[in-house]
């Protein structure tokens, strides 16, 4: 993990900077890629707009502007051919490659960018970006055939960062939808390499080559298609890679060296490099989690590293701080600052029990558990998705270590469309999920967790304690680039956290990523990284399918 501020105003300012070489040979085309989604079934929708199966068409039908390349310390280009930002850093300029079709063979130009970027003026359901929300983008106008001026309320140098995931839609065909967000888009017109649907299955989906992509001249995309297969749950995925069904898998796979190499160690593999931090979320409006001192006995109950050991066979990392920002962000760690707080994320149930006790936390009926100091009943709930088995088996061994200190837990498993409102409408009880901790900076993780304009918007801000003063704080971050104020910044965050517990951090997740070679070749791997393996994230996705090729 590099700090990629300095690389990135260099990268973005140099547009004529190229990639690092990967998969320099040239390949054949033909064949195609079979990945799982885990989803009760597919409906005919390919809107990247309404969210509805984004994972079928974000760095498949549709290309990103550009996306940061965190393994390889670079921008790679994409629709866009550089940005740069003004002088007095209130405007950002956004120049597109000339030459580009949709799928239809229409030019994709300026009217596209300024199109897409202005459907979220006025409406947050069609803010990807959060910058209209949060009042930093005042407007966005076309300057050029190709190119677009987003202007700022204020300075702002980290715009680009939340622009890299935004998918640009055809102004020819969206300008003429009445309701965008209910808009299924059943004949899409996209970017990116696949984008013509050969079935459509409520158990299987498959994209095909794009027609008229830009790259096409580079024999690219090696793969003609994506078969996009439905599956409930996590338990139903492993058969399936055991059995050569799936090529790319992205889930926790049980014992993996045993159950998945070992059978066929020439074509099976995975690679795991760290990714962010997984949290319980704490609804600090809610006893007893409106009281800190609970807050921190609960921190000091949880054995993290059993919990890493027997849930995620030691896969993920176990959190040995409580300042929010998790592993894939060590290099911004302040050891003081670690240092002071690292009892909080030992694990010393006694010393638990003694904040609980000295708090006013007794068992007043004498059943084995605690009150509330008023005498009221402790008993919630931790929601988890009902087939998440590693996180699952998380979460209750959480509840045994809470019940190890006279707390009265249980799991619940709810179904994703539960557990999704819940987080965002702040009205779990606690909630374990994972944080915005593997983009470009970690502002971007305090920027989920504290500000207000998030609040409703993202799972990770509904515990209670976002602020308009700590969302000064990181849109101060986003104005300035004197290195030592933002890290002035991020200290204080770190110790808000720290001292607050809004969630408690209990591991780094591994980026879950398995690949079967016995029909596809050129997966990125720990010998030849040449990008994070995540597939639920539009470039990093896009940059593996381009590298594939059938063998």
């Amino acid at each position: 993990m590099k700090k990629l501020t300095s690389v990135i105003a260099m990268t973005a300012l140099a547009s004529g900077v190229a990639m690092q070489a990967q998969a320099a040979a040239k390949h054949e085309q033909g064949g195609t890629l079979t990945v799982p989604i885990i989803t009760q079934t597919f409906i005919e929708d390919f809107n990247p707009l309404n969210t509805v199966q984004l994972d079928l068409v974000r760095g498949t039908m549709y290309e990103p502007l550009w996306f940061v390349n965190t393994m390889q310390g670079n921008i790679d280009w994409r629709l866009a051919e550089s940005f740069s930002y003004g002088d007095d850093k209130k405007s950002m300029t956004i120049v597109l490659k000339k030459g580009l079709t949709w799928s239809d063979g229409e030019a994709i130009d300026a009217d596209d960018l300024a199109y897409t970027l202005n459907l979220g003026n006025g409406n947050a359901e069609l803010d990807s970006t959060g910058q209209w929300s949060n009042g930093v983008i005042k407007s966005v106008e076309k300057v050029g055939s190709h190119t677009v001026k987003l202007n700022f309320s204020e300075a702002n140098t980290t715009v680009d960062w939340y622009l890299s995931e935004v998918m640009i839609v055809p102004e020819h065909v969206f300008s003429k939808v009445k309701d965008i967000i209910t808009f299924a888009n059943t004949n899409p017109v996209g970017s990116g390499p696949i984008t013509e649907v050969k079935t459509m299955r409520s158990n299987q989906v498959e994209i095909c080559r794009n027609p008229n992509y830009y790259k096409a001249a580079e024999g690219l995309p090696y793969l003609d298609c994506i078969k996009f297969r439905q599956y409930s749950d996590n338990s139903q995925i492993q058969p399936a890679l055991m059995a050569d069904e799936i090529d790319w898998g992205s889930n926790f796979v049980a014992d993996i060296d045993k159950t998945y190499v070992a059978p066929s160690p020439d074509t099976h593999g995975y690679w795991y490099p760290a990714n962010d931090a997984w949290n319980l979320y704490l609804n600090t409006r809610k006893q007893p989690f409106s009281d800190v001192n609970f807050r921190k006995a609960f921190s000091m109950a949880i054995d993290r590293d059993t919990i890493v050991d027997l849930a995620t066979y030691g896969y993920a990392t176990a959190e040995n701080t409580v300042v929010g920002i998790g592993q894939y962000f060590k290099p911004y760690f302040n050891d003081k600052i670690n240092k002071k707080y690292a009892h909080l994320a030992k694990y010393d149930p006694k010393e638990a029990k003694k904040i609980l006790k000295k708090a006013g936390y007794k068992d007043v009926d004498g059943d084995g558990y605690l009150e509330n100091p008023d005498g009221s009943k402790i008993d919630f709930k931790i929601d988890i998705v009902n087939g998440w088995t590693d996180v699952v088996q998380a979460v209750q061994m959480t509840t045994e270590y809470l019940a190890e200190i006279g707390i009265k837990a249980s799991t619940h498993s709810v179904e994703w469309s539960a557990y999704d409102s819940a987080l965002k409408d702040g009205t779990y009880d606690v909630s374990f999920n994972w944080s915005a901790t593997n983009g470009i900076n970690p502002i971007q993780g305090y920027r989920e967790y504290y500000h207000p304009a998030r609040v409703g918007q993202i799972w990770h801000a509904g515990h209670g304690m976002a602020s308009e003063k700590l969302g000064k704080l990181v849109d101060e971050y986003g104005r300035i680039d004197d290195e030592q104020r933002r890290t002035e910044i991020l200290d204080e965050l770190m110790i808000f956290t720290a001292e607050n517990l809004p969630f408690i951090e209990v591991m780094s997740n591994a980026t879950w990523f398995q690949y079967n070679t016995t029909r596809v070749d050129g997966f990125p791997t720990a010998e030849n990284p040449y990008v994070r393996p995540v597939f639920y994230a539009t470039g990093t996705k896009l940059k593996v399918f381009e590298n594939l090729y059938a063998k």
